[in-house]
């Protein structure tokens, strides 16, 4: 099982983001430089990263309002794809429009809250 669970590189995505998000980070906050965050197509990664980088930098998303708000300004404003992403929409039998990328984001979430958890209002309860 766990070779199993290590062959999807569930790990290795999650740190590449968390690495990405800090970078926009550290750019924003330390350096004051504007940056641009954009994937190939805008649906997946860009709120990944975005998202993450938010929550890193401003203490409000890390509420249970701000959360609320951030997803619905990252995700849902920005259409992502959820139904293609989790195989229930019109192209349900298409695997290449098949991806966890909200629940990757929401694992990095859970990541930061389990080693902060005084910064977050919430707790993984509020996750599930």
């Amino acid at each position: 099982w766990l070779s199993a669970l290590e062959s999807t590189k569930w790990l290795q995505h999650l740190s590449v983001l968390l690495k990405s998000a800090l970078l926009v980070v550290h750019a924003v906050d330390r350096d004051q430089r504007p940056v641009l965050v954009h994937c190939s197509d805008g649906w997946d990664r860009t709120p990944q990263i975005v998202a993450l980088a938010k929550l890193l930098l401003d203490p409000y998303y890390r509420t249970t309002e701000g959360f609320q708000v951030l997803v619905e300004m990252e995700w849902l404003d920005f259409g992502h794809k959820f139904a293609d992403r989790c195989g229930h929409g019109e192209n349900s039998d298409d695997l290449n429009e098949r991806c966890p990328v909200f629940l990757q984001w929401l694992d990095c979430v859970h990541q930061l809250q389990r080693q902060f958890p005084c910064s977050f209002e919430f707790n993984e309860a509020f996750l599930v």
